[in-house]
């Protein structure tokens, strides 16, 4: 009886939904409106294939456009096979120098790879998925004989576009390409390899181009295609919101510096940021001396010792000896981390490739909230900037070093289409 009397003042004094734990009803069950399927049967080769070269890929107007995959096959060396020629883990995300996309007749906007490959890790949903990620994205090479394995020569690669996440768990919907009348045009830029592959003393000729690349995409069809937003409503009258799954980020800002010799410090002013909804900033460290030399170390992230964020002099970070670690580690799913491969030069002209941490920084400026259910998506709202000062300072644990920030910024974003087109909303 006290039992039950709890249960209703409980009752009475909580808000909420009474949901029924027990059977199923139409309060904890739910219905897909529209039956669709998936299919993953569109390829389209690269146009240029060879070092530093560029290739327009276009997506016609067809319904849902889903994930879209990168598939790059480099050619086992000449000479000796790969003597003196080293790849680190994740190659294939190294190769991409810049992704460009247009939908629609909306604005060319770019990401850096480095951008691709930070959002990807960052969105999966467990470290395993984040570790198989950076995995297929191209197993390291350091011998002759591992140049002779067709699979490690081979990398597949995820494209991060502002419509598509690689998580299940808050993933996102398809973009639905029938309200264009124009197709979704991607540009793929692909960096020198000379910058990506390790090539010492007395190597043989680093590649020149790829043995094969494609494009893959996966569509999310209708079954019955009358139930299509552009078949239902006069998309010259109209306008569709589409909510991005987790904002959009413009091409990243690099900021070099030197660490302070005396305590490693350093203060940037970061520019570039765009007026808007500002949710989050997304920030790795790298060293110069990683891809100057001989040996190429692209995926290797160095963790600052301390790091305060500030806009307009008011501060939104102030994370002393590393606490930072801890806060971006319990407001994700994972930490912003994953297990790179360091090469180095052994006797020449060998390599070796050691497990090290590669680590980025998170700056939340949103309320956290966790999106559980595929497709769902929330808007939470960041910082409003607009001509703002953005300051950061903090320490590197390396003292009189080379580094450069990258700095990405994420902005609360929509897309708005219309009239066969689509364009972003802030």
């Amino acid at each position: 009886m006290q039992s039950e009397i709890a249960l209703n003042v409980q009752q009475s004094i909580r808000p909420g939904e009474c949901v029924d734990t027990y059977y199923a009803g139409k309060e904890n069950s739910q219905l897909q409106c529209h039956a669709t399927v998936e299919d993953n049967r569109f390829f389209q080769g690269l146009q240029s294939l060879g070092s530093g070269s560029s290739s327009t890929i276009t997506f016609n107007p067809n319904e849902g456009l889903g994930e879209v995959i990168v598939t790059v096959t480099l050619p086992q060396p000449s000479g000796s096979g790969g003597v003196g020629l080293a790849l680190p883990l994740g190659w294939g995300y190294n190769l991409l120098r810049r992704i460009g996309y247009r939908y629609g007749s909306s604005q060319l906007y770019y990401i850096t790879g480095a951008q691709n490959l930070t959002q990807t890790l960052s969105l999966c949903e467990d470290s395993g998925k984040k570790q198989q990620m950076l995995y297929l994205g191209g197993q390291a090479c350091t011998s002759p004989a591992d140049w002779a394995d067709a699979a490690k020569r081979t990398a597949y690669i995820y494209l991060r576009l502002p419509h598509s996440s690689p998580a299940l768990a808050g993933g996102a919907l398809p973009f639905p390409t029938d309200v264009l009348t124009a197709p979704v045009q991607l540009q793929i830029d692909l960096a020198d390899f000379t910058s990506v592959i390790s090539s010492v003393a007395g190597a043989d000729p680093v590649p020149s181009a790829l043995s094969f690349g494609s494009v893959n995409f996966t569509q999310i069809t209708m079954q019955d295609s009358a139930n299509l937003v552009a078949r239902r409503f006069d998309m010259s009258r109209h306008a569709l919101t589409i909510p991005l799954p987790e904002g959009w980020t413009q091409e990243e800002v690099q900021f070099p510096f030197t660490s302070a010799s005396s305590d490693g410090s350093f203060s940037l002013s970061l520019t570039g940021c765009k007026a808007g909804d500002l949710k989050k900033l997304r920030i790795w460290f790298t060293k110069a001396s990683d891809t100057s030399g001989a040996v190429k170390n692209s995926n290797i992230y160095y963790p600052p010792a301390s790091i305060r964020f500030a806009i307009n002099g008011l501060i939104y970070l102030d994370s002393q000896s590393g606490s930072y670690l801890l806060t971006n580690v319990i407001r994700r799913r994972t930490p912003p981390s994953v297990t790179a491969t360091y090469l180095a030069s052994a006797a020449p002209p060998a390599f070796t490739a050691s497990p090290v941490a590669s680590t980025w920084v998170e700056i939340e400026l949103g309320q956290p909230r966790a999106i559980g259910d595929t497709g769902e998506v929330a808007l939470v709202h960041g910082v409003p900037v607009m001509n703002s000062v953005l300051s950061l300072t903090g320490n590197m644990a390396d003292l009189n070093t080379q580094f450069t920030c990258h700095v990405e910024y994420v902005l609360n974003c929509s897309w708005m289409a219309s009239r066969g087109s689509a364009e972003f909303v802030f």
